[in-house]
């Protein structure tokens, strides 16, 4: 290439360990300009040109540009260009780098990659068939929270890969694993103080890369590889919902706590003692899901029904408790 690269990944890594006063300065002394502000993302970001975009007479023009934006807790840096080249070279350092990604894909096949390590998630980006040749990586800095500011069951949801929670809690405390949701299915996942109190299970949206939310599960015991072959003992699980709900929590303090009637499933339904994900009173199980667990409820005619009143549940003893919590970002 007849033209320098005014900037590039490095570049952006370098961007993303400045403050954000700086990011503009440091930006323009790149080569860049400011050129207004644009949508990204769902939110508005300052958007640079290169100064070297133009044609020469022998040369290749390559065109470039920059987008920083914040969306809520998270500093995103995008870097376009129409070089192919400078994508391959940009792959290569994020892997010299030390970031992980899905090995098991070719760098050169996949529309986009993941490249994680820490705070830091790239995401490199092909051009579409049919759209402009312009090929992106967006760098994005999670910041994480005060960690006084952890102390309910759904600030989990405040870290969105495995890399997130091992750089935050510890990459001893964090452990992948492998989730079983029956003999047949089962999904790759994350284990956060696994066999302990504060066990949290991270199930992925992409499972590949251990990374985006499907959702966080709380329970004393849990169905994967390594708890399988655990020996040791296991405590009640200690994290507790925003609205007071715990592992092991009696269905007669549950509903005292909803303040309302509510259902579950029957034993012989597909969704067997999972609470009715609807919004209550005081509890929208849409976004936390419950599962009850009973001792001694195999004589009981009141749970062969499809959907089954927790308070008709508590008025005859039934020993029911909140066996899982699933919390949903």
């Amino acid at each position: 290439m007849a033209q320098n690269k005014s900037l590039s990944v490095d570049d952006l890594l370098t961007l993303s360990s400045l403050s954000p006063k700086n990011f503009d300065n440091y930006i323009e002394k790149k080569g860049f300009f400011p050129a207004g502000r644009r949508l990204c993302d769902a939110v508005m970001a300052t958007t640079f040109f290169d100064k070297n975009n133009k044609k020469e007479t022998d040369a290749v023009s390559v065109s470039r540009s920059v987008d920083v934006y914040k969306k809520g807790d998270t500093y995103c840096f995008a870097l376009h260009t129409s070089s192919m080249e400078e994508y391959g070279e940009g792959k290569n350092i994020l892997k010299k780098a030390g970031f992980f990604y899905d090995n098991a894909k070719e760098l050169n096949q996949p529309s986009s990659l993941i490249f994680q390590k820490g705070s830091i998630t790239v995401i490199s980006k092909r051009p579409v068939p049919g759209d402009s040749v312009v090929y992106s990586f967006v760098l994005q800095k999670k910041e994480f929270p005060d960690p006084g500011h952890v102390q309910f069951a759904e600030d989990l949801l405040k870290f969105d890969s495995h890399e997130h929670l091992a750089s935050f809690f510890g990459e001893e405390n964090v452990k992948k694993d492998v989730y079983y949701f029956s003999e047949n299915e089962s999904t790759k996942c994350s284990v956060l103080f696994p066999n302990s109190s504060r066990q949290a299970v991270f199930i992925w949206d992409d499972a590949s890369n251990l990374y985006k939310i499907s959702f966080v599960l709380i329970s004393g015991t849990i169905p994967t590889a390594n708890a399988v072959q655990y020996r040791g003992n296991f405590s009640q699980n200690t994290w507790i919902s925003k609205n007071g709900i715990y592992s092991g929590m009696r269905i007669k303090d549950l509903l005292k706590l909803n303040v309302n009637d509510f259902k579950f499933y029957g034993r012989d339904s597909e969704f067997s003692f999972m609470v009715v994900p609807e919004k209550t009173k005081y509890v929208d199980f849409t976004k936390l899901g419950v599962i009850l667990g009973c001792f001694e409820c195999n004589n009981s005619l009141l749970l062969d029904s499809v959907k089954v009143s927790a308070a008709d549940a508590a008025d005859v003893n039934l020993a029911l408790y909140v066996s899982c919590m699933m919390i949903k970002p």
